[in-house]
This record gives structure tokens, C-alpha cells and sequence, in this order.
């Protein structure tokens, strides 16, 4: 059954998600994702919510592949109230989403154990023995003495993290600004011995570094970066490109396909970035870096919400985290998420005759594509065979046309 002709519960936020069916995209994979993380939400459901969970689920769980099912069997593995149609059902899949649902279910009751053992066969049989088994007891480790008080550091000789401002106002070059923001709670190390730099290679230098930071904080400080950038005295960095309905377009569906090579295209032409720092940004487990791409290139809210579900499965299998990155998107300005940009940019700068070889490649390709489309959806007019007449039949008057 077509995901758009289900009776779904009210999915707040997601309107367009099946609407997107109509538009031939697979949405039955992260439609399972919504479903499970919306139902976990709760601890108790009414009859009406656990059936119609269940039912859906059941469907989707028949049409879905392999890490789709593995993923919410995950999910509810442990969950003490989990529908137990659904249990029974993962318990019984393939190992690879058969496997926590054996080891930590509480649904699943010893005759469901015996029974599942005797169909599946014997490594079912050996995860379900394991589970069963006995575990040995811990052995108390012994704990060591506490050092005497004349070794532990005195509260005055404890190193006090550094404290600054988020930005700060004694130095001009935007890099080191929010840099220095990103490393004042830092801890004080003594770097190894740097060769000289002349003034040309310290921007450089600093955006390679700031880059890095970024790409390895946290959620909460790659907020602050980016909250942070919006105060910096330098202008804005312009994109190569606005961006038009039908780029958007483009981006979205190449996203929701699954088509990581077109995405990237589409991020390096508009963003003016290089393809590494391209694949980075789509291959980002936390997020944040699509949506200062997002906010850069001004995409509407919806269509971010949407990639961000189909686009990375490790971004889009939690509901709450697609909520939270929403709320970044929300809170940055289009001038921060530019001036990220013109980091990356600064950090690892794109071969302009490389993307450019390729832009060219890639319009040659989808005019290629749309010509051959459009024969393909010539239907020859049939008509009846009509043997070629023979060049001496008119003149001897045997042409019988």
C-alpha cells in the first residue's frame, strides 16, 4: 500500500513529508523512522494510538529494507511497553534486525524464545542461549587508597580554565576572533614550535584552524561559533550563485533520491566550495554544518527539514534531533552561515577549473538526459507496412500506388 494512502497520525512539522510520495520518493523508510521516534515520546498510549502504531508499522516493516528495520528494531529493543505484534515480527527477521530484539526484549516471554529458537535455527538458537544463560557474577574490585592529602593538588594550585569573551574586541581578523571565542574554555596547552609564517599564509592558517575547530566541536559549540559569527566585523561573503526555484528543486530531490554525487554537485556550484569540504558537510553525523549551507543559500524551512530526514539516516532517525537543528536554522543569520562559508572556502579553496569543467559536463548531461526523455516519450504512430517500390516500376507503368 502507497505510504499516501494510509491513515497516519497527525505529524507535526512533516505536512509535506507525504506529499512527497506523490513525487515518486521512497519516503516508506523515514516514515518509519517518524513513526517509532514519535511513538517512544510517550511511555503510555491509549488502545486507539498502540493499534494504529502497530498497524502501520507491521506495513511498513513488509516494504522497508534491511537497516530501516534494523534501525527501529533498535529503538524498540529495550522499550519495556513496545507492541508485541511488532516484536514477534522483528524476533523473527533476518538476524541483523533479529539480533537486540533476542538479547534485550522484555516482550518476548520463554515460549516466544522456544518457538522462535525451533523456526529459525540454530544461531537464533545460540543469541537466545546467551540471553537465558547465567551471567557471572562481578568480581568487587578492590579500590585504590585514596592518595594522601600532601599529593592532592590544593584548590589554589588547580589550573582554572581560561575565561574570555565571546568575541574578542582586541583583535580585527574575523578567524582569530572566533577562534580565540571557540578556545577560551580550552584548556592551556604548550604548542609544539611552529615554523615562521609570513602575513599572506596566517589567514590561510587561521581559517584551516577555525575549519577544523568546527568540524570538531560539539552541538552546543558549533552553536556558539556560528551565533558568534554574526557579530564579526567583516562583511559577508557573496555566494556564486542565487539560488532559484528550480535549483532548490534540484538540490531537494537529488536529496531525497539518495543521490550524495549530485548533492555534492549542487553544494559546490552554489556554495562556491571545494568537493571535499562538500562531502564533509554531507556526511556531517550531527548536522549542523547542512544547515549553515541551508541558511547560506537561504533554502525555505521545509525543504531543510526534508533533507535533512532523507539526506544523512544518522541525522534523520531521531525526530527531536531534526527539531533542534530546525531551531538552529531558525536562530542563525544568513550573514553567520555566509561567513562560515567563506572559512571553508578560505580553509581548502575549490580548483575554480575543476568545478568548472564539471559545471559544464553536468548542464551537457541533463540536456543529454531530458533529449532522450523526450524521444523516449514518442510513441511511433503505427502503420501498415508498404513494400518500397522499385526504381524502374514507375517508368514502366507497373507502380500499382
Amino acid at each position: 500500500m502507497s505510504p499516501s494512502m494510509m491513515k497516519l497520525p497527525n505529524l507535526a512539522g512533516f505536512e509535506g513529508l507525504i506529499d512527497l510520495d506523490r513525487r515518486g520518493v521512497d519516503i516508506r523508510p523515514t516514515l518509519l523512522r517518524v513513526l517509532t521516534d514519535q511513538y517512544l515520546h510517550r511511555r503510555i498510549h491509549t488502545p486507539d494510538e498502540e493499534r494504529q502504531y502497530t498497524e502501520l508499522t507491521l506495513r511498513l516493516l513488509d516494504e522497508t529494507d534491511v537497516p530501516a528495520r534494523a534501525a527501529v528494531a533498535t529503538r524498540l529493543a529495550a522499550h519495556a511497553n513496545a507492541p508485541r505484534a511488532i516484536i514477534l515480527r522483528l524476533a523473527r527477521d533476518v538476524l541483523t534486525v533479529a539480533d537486540p530484539v533476542l538479547r534485550s526484549s522484555p516482550q518476548l516471554a520463554q515460549a516466544d524464545l522456544d518457538a522462535i529458537a525451533r523456526e529459525r535455527g540454530p544461531t537464533y538458537a545460540a543469541i537466545i542461549a546467551e540471553r537465558t544463560s547465567p551471567q557471572p557474577a562481578p568480581q568487587s574490585a578492590s579500590r585504590p587508597a585514596a592518595p594522601p592529602a600532601a599529593a592532592r593538588p590544593s584548590q589554589a594550585q588547580r589550573p582554572t580554565p581560561r575565561q574570555a569573551p565571546l568575541v574578542s574586541a582586541s583583535r580585527t581578523d574575523g578567524c582569530t576572533q572566533v577562534s580565540a571565542a571557540v578556545e577560551a574554555n580550552m584548556p592551556d596547552v604548550t604548542p609544539d614550535r611552529q615554523p615562521e609564517m609570513t602575513p599572506d599564509m596566517r589567514p590561510e592558517r587561521e581559517a584551516k584552524e577555525l575549519c577544523g575547530l568546527f568540524f570538531a566541536a560539539d552541538s552546543l559549540e558549533r552553536r556558539l561559533i556560528l551565533i558568534s559569527l554574526e557579530y564579526l566585523p567583516t562583511a559577508a561573503p557573496i555566494l556564486p550563485m542565487v539560488m532559484q526555484q528550480a535549483d532548490i528543486w534540484r538540490l531537494e530531490s537529488s536529496a531525497l533520491q539518495h543521490k550524495t554525487e549530485a548533492v555534492l554537485r549542487e553544494l559546490e556550484r552554489a556554495l562556491g566550495i571545494s568537493r571535499r569540504t562538500a562531502l564533509r558537510i554531507v556526511e556531517d553525523d550531527s548536522g549542523e554544518p547542512i544547515v549553515a549551507a541551508a541558511k547560506a543559500m537561504e533554502l525555505p524551512p521545509d525543504v531543510l527539514q526534508r533533507i535533512l530526514l532523507f539526506m544523512n539516516p544518522r541525522v534523520g532517525q531521531s525526530v527531536d534531533r531534526v527539531y533542534e537543528l530546525a531551531g538552529l536554522y531558525a536562530d542563525i543569520t544568513v550573514d553567520a552561515a555566509r561567513r562560515l562559508i567563506g572559512i571553508w572556502r578560505d580553509a581548502d579553496p575549490p580548483d575554480q577549473r575543476m568545478a568548472k569543467h564539471a559545471a559544464l559536463w553536468q548542464d551537457a548531461v541533463e540536456q543529454a538526459r531530458t533529449a532522450l526523455s523526450d524521444i523516449t516519450r514518442r510513441v511511433p504512430t503505427p502503420r501498415s507496412e508498404v513494400p518500397a517500390a522499385h526504381p524502374g516500376d514507375r517508368a514502366f507503368g507497373t507502380d500499382r500506388r
